[in-house]
């Protein structure tokens, strides 16, 4: 394997952990911001769910545009 092929791997697997990172750190913090509302108002689920389904929208949508940049080369 030469040079250009293993720069080309760890250049994907670099794209594939910050495109999980994106999503995951995204959900958490919307999730955690709806737990402090809840527990603040005093709702079970309501803003937990709501600040998951957010923060969820977020990360795709900066997944997207992080892919978009990448690849309009």
């Amino acid at each position: 394997m030469d040079n250009k092929d293993w720069r080309q791997i760890m250049r994907g697997l670099s794209l594939l952990t910050e495109v999980g990172l994106m999503i995951v750190s995204a959900a958490a913090i919307g999730f955690g911001s709806g737990y402090l509302i809840d527990n603040l108002l005093g709702f079970d689920l309501l803003f937990k769910l709501s600040g998951l389904i957010v923060g969820l929208a977020a990360g795709f949508y900066s997944v997207y545009k992080l892919l978009i940049s990448t690849f309009d080369d």
